[in-house]
């Protein structure tokens, strides 16, 4: 495979967070300004969360008996056409707010470095950060998985001095010629920062109250190199436990990482690295442009790259190679940032650098969570989608006594918000607005990704089965939630979320009798429990339920009068036409996308009339729906939007790239940057309805291949076009011997795919008899 152009290369250190660059193992986040005479380390941990268990409750909860008088009000409320009485009715549902994803430390390293021929870069094959000044002066930086520790190495220079740091509190440092040490303890709780009359960041220092940690740093002098070695740890126990141990017991486990990997020195353990990370990385790559168009921004740095691309009559044409790019971070981010065993991205991965970070640097689940793992099966890293699974498993099981007090109905529920912790009620604190804090669907969805793995072929029967009671306990709280009375389907009080609608009163109002996305997030779920209970061969009362529900159940929304989709129960006027959530129509795209073709005009109209501007994941969202629609010069329309640089916008939802290519919400959020290989990957292939190839390929993506991206049922595809039109294809399956219908351009062939390669060229289509 030829591997070009996938660093991230800049001439000036960063000078603030927006420029550094990333580095991470799934659970150890490190952002390095690169800095030729003090350089910092922003360290961040994945279980560096505020709060406790306890936190949920912290402000009280509604108990069974008043949360059924507040839901039977709330639907006696949207049965009779007053929706602004049902969205009173359920404040008192409420809870206080999810906890906070924090940063955890900075380490500060001294030494005296010429800033003479200064460059640093990323390179995300390797996961390798390297700077280099005047002579032989060179810094090496990586995260290890294989031994948890952040190694960073030092050549042509001495190191004078570490000095370790934290927002949090200090329970204890040392610092010495060759180790340093911080034990630190973090908040009770911080509130998000739209809430702000609640206290920014409490502390506490009673037992289970909050999480402690430890940094620990080890330096080793080999041969003319200095070496460094950096681990962290914190009382977390996982998800939903109570925090475990002492601040000192954090030290003692970061300690034994640190000396171990000491020991091994810097050959062995960035042998390991490369052993463990570059085969992942390398298994996927989509190549576009031409070498004439590489060589024309071979000298320019990522954000010089964006605003030359930003200013050019074809964005896309005059820079293809920078899609490519983003293909590679987006991966290169979902590695670093989710591994078998860590927790899921949150809405920033697991870099912060903020006490109070945009919306908690949550679990968003009514999508951001959904979209960071949109890449992790269609090129090839099914192992990034193991904590999600894990999270969906726990987060079960914190919902079902959630479902049960909140509806009184079986299986479990969670709603617009959690956190590691497994918060599962609704958030606002009695005064969030419903059009996102009512808004109990977040299991349906959760559960399909199992489905994605099973499509795709990417689980085992054994991880399918541990998965068998959150996909069962999914569905049955939708068979309970979304039901018909009177002959009409009904889930309220439903939302869409985060729109609204105006009332006959001219009043904006959230909720309804149903929505289109509860109806299908209900289908989803249906279809999922009957598919894995069929592969586990299990079947009881519940699945019966399923399977009969499938056959009532519409598979895709209503088509309105003005020839849209119906986004809420009935034709509704929304507030904001063009609002960046597309609810209605998540069963195009990720859901099962098999739609008529009267249903696909109206989302391409519905589309349309939502406009394209907005913010980066929801770009790449409606790109994906467009993708789906086969419409590839409506996905170059978002890409471009989406490779802009950021800080030249305005507006609350602009999209667009910060200096290291994070993407903007605005601020920054890491789901359009793990959602765009996604993106990319559906335009020059899709396997939800047969195989095809090149389905919505940009106009401006006349030249590149694809390689090792994967369809379903588990099958590796190769691709290489010119002009526009497919060159050839390569197939081949790891899962036995499959049939596949391959499509291009209005042909079709119908084959069997095994593990020996199948070659396919664009005449093969065509030629009489080609069937």
């Amino acid at each position: 495979m030829t591997m070009s152009m996938t660093t991230l290369r800049y001439r000036t250190p960063a000078s603030r967070w927006l420029e550094c660059l990333p580095l991470g193992n799934g659970t150890l986040g490190a952002m390095l300004d690169g800095a030729p005479s003090v350089t910092r380390i922003r360290l961040n941990d994945e279980t560096a969360w505020s709060g406790s268990p306890e936190s949920e409750h912290a402000g009280g909860v509604l108990d069974a008996a008043s949360a059924a008088t507040c839901l039977r009000q709330a639907r006696d409320a949207v049965a009779a056409g007053d929706p602004m009485a049902a969205a009173q009715a359920l404040m008192p549902t409420q809870v206080r707010y999810s906890q906070a994803f924090l940063p955890f430390a900075t380490a500060e390293l001294t030494r005296e470095v010429p800033v003479t021929g200064y460059e640093r870069e990323l390179d995300l094959r390797t996961a390798t950060h390297r700077t280099s000044g005047a002579g032989t002066v060179v810094e090496r930086t990586f995260v290890s998985a294989p031994h948890g520790v952040l190694v960073h190495r030092i050549d042509g220079t001495a190191l004078t001095g570490v000095e370790l740091h934290t927002p949090h509190q200090v329970l204890a440092s040392s610092t010495s010629a060759d180790e340093a040490e911080l034990l630190l303890r973090l908040p009770a709780d911080v509130a998000p920062g739209h809430e702000p009359d609640a206290t920014p960041v409490t502390w506490a220092q009673g037992p289970g109250q909050s999480l402690e940690g430890a940094v620990v740093a080890g330096i080793r002098r080999e041969g003319g190199a200095t070496v460094l070695v950096l681990a962290t740890e914190t009382t977390y126990a996982g998800l939903g436990r109570a925090p475990h141990g002492s601040a000192q017991d954090a030290a003692a486990v970061a300690r034994r990482r640190v000396e171990d990997a000491l020991r091994l020195g810097w050959d062995a353990l960035a042998e390991a690295h490369a052993r463990d990370y570059e085969p992942r990385f390398t298994r996927s790559r989509i190549e576009l442009g031409t070498p004439e168009q590489h060589a024309a921004v071979a000298d320019l740095s990522p954000d010089e790259r964006v605003r030359r691309a930003q200013h050019a009559d074809a964005p896309l044409a005059a820079d293809p190679g920078l899609l490519s790019l983003l293909f590679d971070l987006g991966r290169y981010l979902l590695l670093s940032s989710s591994r078998p065993g860590s927790l899921p991205p949150t809405l920033q991965g697991i870099w912060n650098e903020e006490m109070q970070p945009p919306w908690s640097s949550n679990y968003t689940l009514n999508i951001n969570a959904e979209m960071n793992m949109w890449a992790a099966h269609t090129t090839r890293l099914p192992e990034c989608a193991e904590p999600l699974h894990d999270f969906v498993a726990a987060l079960a099981q914190a919902g079902e006594p959630t479902a049960e007090r909140l509806y009184g109905s079986r299986g479990w529920v969670a709603h617009h918000n959690s956190d590691a912790w497994l918060l599962t009620s609704p958030v606002g604190g009695g005064h969030g607005d419903v059009r996102w804090s009512a808004w109990p669907m977040a299991a349906p969805w959760l559960v399909r990704h199992v489905l994605d793995a099973v499509e795709f072929g990417a689980i085992d029967e054994t991880a399918l089965r541990r998965m068998w009671p959150a996909v069962r306990g999914a569905v049955a709280f939708t068979l309970d939630h979304v039901r018909q009375e009177g002959g009409r389907w009904t889930s309220a009080p439903a939302s869409s979320p985060e729109n609204a609608y105006w009332t006959a009163d001219g009043e904006e109002a959230a909720l309804d009798v149903t929505s289109a996305m509860d109806l299908s997030l209900a289908y989803e779920a249906c279809r999922t429990a009957v598919r894995v209970a069929e592969l586990l061969d299990v079947d009881d009362e519940v699945v019966a339920e399923a399977r009969e529900r499938l056959t009532t159940l519409p598979a895709e929304p209503e088509v309105a009068t003005d020839g849209t989709l119906v986004e809420w129960a009935s034709e509704r006027a929304a507030t904001d036409p063009h609002h960046r959530h597309v609810s209605h129509l998540v069963s195009l795209y990720p859901g099962h996308g098999c739609w008529s073709e009267r249903a696909r005009e109206a989302a391409a109209r519905t589309l349309a009339e939502r406009g394209d501007e907005s913010s980066g994941w929801s770009l790449v969202w409606k790109g994906l729906l467009w993708a789906r629609l086969g419409r590839g010069e409506r996905v170059e329309s978002h890409l471009q939007l989406l490779v802009r640089d950021a800080e030249g916008l305005s507006g609350p939802f602009a999209g667009g790239l910060y200096p290291n290519l994070f993407a903007a919400h605005p601020p920054f959020q890491i789901d359009a940057n793990l959602g765009l290989p996604a993106l990319l990957a559906e335009a020059v292939l899709q396997s939800h309805d047969g195989l095809h190839l090149l389905p919505a390929l940009p106009p401006s993506l006349q030249e590149g291949r694809a390689e090792g991206l994967l369809a379903r049922p588990g099958v590796i595809v190769d691709l290489a076009w010119s002009g526009g039109a497919l060159v050839s294809a390569r197939l081949r399956s790891g899962a036995g011997a499959v049939p596949v219908r391959v499509q291009w351009a209005g042909h079709h062939l119908d084959r069997v795919v095994t593990s020996e390669p199948l070659e396919l060229v664009a005449a093969d289509f065509t030629r009489p008899g080609r069937a």
